[in-house]
Formats: C-alpha cells, structure tokens, sequence
C-alpha cells in the first residue's frame, strides 16, 4: 500500500480534476436539495456489535444478500458508493481518504451518512482537520475519527471530541499483520461512551467476543465476507446456534 503522504498527495490532485470539471458551487446547490439523512453511527448503534461491510463495486445481488443477511451497514469508496445509495436502505460510510471539503459535498449526493477522517493525514493541519470535521457535520454527516496512536487519541479529543472513532487492528511496524493487542491498549484512551469502531482481521467468532468485550461497538468487515455465505459468516461471528 502506498504511503499516507503519497496517498493524501494522490487524492488531492484527484480531487482537484473532479473540481475542474464540476465546481463547488454546483455540488452545494445539489446537496440543499437533498432531503435531511440519518447519521450513519446512529444506524449501526446497538447493544451488541454491529457489522458494517465494506465493498468494492456496487451490485444488486450484493446488496440484496446484504440485507436478508442482517448486515448493519454498508461501507465504500465514492465510486461505488453512488451506486449503492440506490440499491439498499442500508447506512452508508465512505471509506475514501478524505482531504478536501469539496469530497465531503461528493460524499453527501453520493447518500453516505457518514465518514473517515484520517488524523494522521493532518499532521500539524488542526485547523484544516477541524474544519472538514465542521463542514461535515454542517451537512448532517457522522464523523468517525480514525486513530493509531495514544498521542493521536489525546490531539483529536482536545481538538474535536468527537463521538466515533476508528481504530485499526494492525501492527506499528508496517508489516500490515493483525494485532489485536494494539487495538486494547488504545481503546483505554478512549473515554467511555464513545463509539468505537474497529476494522482488520475480524474473522472469528473469538475476536468478536474480545473487542466486544473491551468496548468495541461496530466492526468493518473487508471484501471477503461476500465471497462466500455471508449469512453464515455473519451468523458465525454472532455466536448464533444456527450457524
């Protein structure tokens, strides 16, 4: 995977041909238009862990088995995410790499009710990562701040205090491995009564029970989960006796 830098150096140049080709402007007309949305985080909220799958294209048949199946909601890049908003009911987060406000406009006609902010891709930006968390809940979208460290947790909640936060299950050392012990010790900074939201690895009814345990309330589940029965796998990291 490319690094953060050259990922956020990627999606702005992106986003700057989108603008070329349709300004700000029009995409704010578009988004008063649009009815009111409900926020993303109060969809997926529920006593027990809620699973959000993410996907990478929008189709029907997914969609479709999606919601027989019991998935809480639904996460994707812009791209196809504009067409799910189409096919399902289902709560909508978008997993783009969010730098501009321009994208949050897109992300908002695109029907997402929310999205991921990525602290570390506004290292020393404070004021330009507050203002797309501003923007953002402007236009009635949930914010879920990810984090990876315990400094990044304590800047963000002196900056923002936001309610949602993501909190990825992979090792420091950029090896990608899962590491679900990282994952603990950062949930200890997180104050009580945030919503947590993890992602990576989540594969076994076992880690399920763990994150449960240790305060987590929603888990992203990647592409894999639709290749096969997704009504059992959901079934199995339930703990449900049919599965």
């Amino acid at each position: 995977m490319p690094s953060l830098e050259k990922r956020v150096s990627s999606t702005r140049r992106e986003v700057e041909q989108r603008r070329g080709a349709r300004p700000l402007a029009q995409l704010e007309q578009a988004v008063e238009a649009l009815a009111p949305i409900r926020p993303f985080t109060e969809s997926v909220a529920g006593e027990e862990i809620s699973f959000v799958v993410r996907l990478k294209a929008a189709e029907s048949a997914v969609c479709d088995l999606a919601e027989s199946a019991e998935v809480d909601g639904l996460a994707a890049a812009h791209d196809a995410l504009s067409g799910l908003a189409s096919m399902t009911q289902l709560p909508l987060l978008l997993t783009d790499m969010i730098v501009d406000r321009y994208q949050l406009f897109e992300a908002r006609l695109s029907g997402a009710g929310g999205v991921v902010l990525i602290a570390a891709a506004f290292d020393d930006e404070d004021e330009q990562l507050g203002d797309l968390y501003g923007v953002a809940g402007d236009l009635g979208l949930d914010v879920i701040v990810e984090v990876a460290s315990e400094r990044e947790i304590e800047a963000v909640l002196d900056l923002l205090d936001p309610d949602s936060f993501l909190i990825r299950n992979r090792s420091d050392d950029g090896d990608g491995a899962v590491d679900f012990e990282r994952t603990f010790s950062l949930l200890e900074e997180v104050p009580a009564g945030k919503m947590v939201v993890s992602q990576g690895g989540i594969r076994h009814r076992d880690a399920v029970v763990e994150l449960e345990r240790a305060g987590v309330d929603a888990a992203i589940l990647g592409p894999w989960a639709v290749a096969g029965d997704l009504a059992g796998t959901l079934a199995m990291l339930r703990g449900d006796a049919r599965s």
